[in-house]
């Protein structure tokens, strides 16, 4: 009951904001690209799914349709809908619409969950090409649940503090994806998050956490970090319990008891440069498997980049160390 009121209230709001409306939505196009080379010496990864080794070539992009208004009673609304820049089974990726005011926001269609929103203390290079934890060459994950079709609620952000939650319907994001997808038994997930951000004397801090249950997980999972900041150099922490039922890039992380990264970050003028730590725990080994990475990005002027990177991973095996060399352009609009 409660969350058919919940949706009917969105519906309602979205049919008196526009009768109030003083001028038509916006229309805004975006969207990124990002081109690169390097070299992959079996790690299976996003560029290279066969883990084979040898020359790995990048080229993803998205293209980003929005609309955007505001009416005279204060309401504000915008919608998103990512395009796929190559043919995908996937084709669409998130795909949203808002409606935000001094209540917070409340949002329906494909996004991530509520947690995964609420997270602190990673660092990536740009569109987390490279990176130590959940970068998409990395073998470690976060409990990040995808772009699944729900509703998500966000709070004002009060003096720095801001919650949320949502609730989606798993296995929706997809091929199959449909205009009005039906609960089905047993498959759903809720997710709540939270954070704060504030600055003393100079010294910035964020710290978030969140967590992820539904029927379909066996255990709740959750993650916490932080981010501490003074004069260009960020320390970042983060833990994710990575409990069972979850997979996160093709990754199993049924065996996994947790995710532990620590990273830092230093930026100087155009220049920024990176890197982290990160491994895995299970119930047989301390630790399961080691991930590392770092990378140096540099400004090449408004909406664009070059960075160069290396990431490597264990396994698991103090004896085989995969290798990914990564040099890309970051160009987004």
């Amino acid at each position: 009951m409660k969350k058919t009121l919940f949706a009917s209230t969105a519906v309602a709001a979205l049919s008196f904001g526009g009768a109030a409306s003083a001028a038509g939505l916006e229309a805004t196009v975006g969207g990124y690209w990002y081109i690169g080379a390097g070299y992959d010496s079996g790690l299976v990864s996003f560029e290279n799914p066969a883990g084979a080794s040898g020359v790995t070539i990048l080229r993803d992009g998205e293209i980003f349709l929005g609309v955007t208004g505001s009416t005279d009673n204060g309401l504000t609304f915008d919608g998103r809908v990512e395009l796929e820049s190559f043919t995908s089974g996937d084709q669409i990726d998130e795909n949203w619409a808002r409606v935000s005011g001094s209540f917070g926001s409340v949002l329906i269609g494909g996004e991530d969950t509520t947690s995964d929103n609420h997270e602190a203390g990673i660092f990536y290079g740009p569109g987390a090409r490279t990176g130590y934890f959940d970068a998409f060459v990395s073998v470690i994950g976060s409990s990040n649940a995808g772009d699944l079709i729900g509703i998500t609620y966000e709070s004002p952000n009060i003096s720095g503090f801001s919650v949320g939650g949502s609730y989606h319907l798993a296995g929706t994001d997809g091929a199959g994806d449909q205009g009005r997808v039906t609960k089905q038994i047993e498959d759903d997930i809720y997710s709540f998050g939270a954070d704060y951000s504030g600055e003393f004397s100079g010294v910035s801090l964020d710290v978030a956490g969140g967590i992820v249950n539904g029927d379909g997980i066996e255990d709740v999972v959750f993650q916490v970090g932080t981010t501490i900041a003074y004069q260009g150099v960020s320390l970042g922490v983060h833990y994710d319990s990575n409990a069972s039922g979850l997979e996160t890039d093709g990754v199993d992380l049924t065996d996994d008891d947790g995710a532990l990264a620590v990273g830092v970050q230093y930026t100087t003028g155009p220049w920024t440069v990176a890197g982290g730590y990160a491994f895995n725990f299970n119930d047989e080994d301390f630790v399961d498997a080691n991930n590392f990475g770092g990378w140096v990005t540099y400004a090449l002027g408004p909406g664009v980049s070059a960075t160069f990177g290396i990431e490597g991973n264990d396994g698991g095996s103090a004896e085989d160390t995969d290798i990914v060399a990564l040099g890309y352009l970051a160009l987004s609009f």
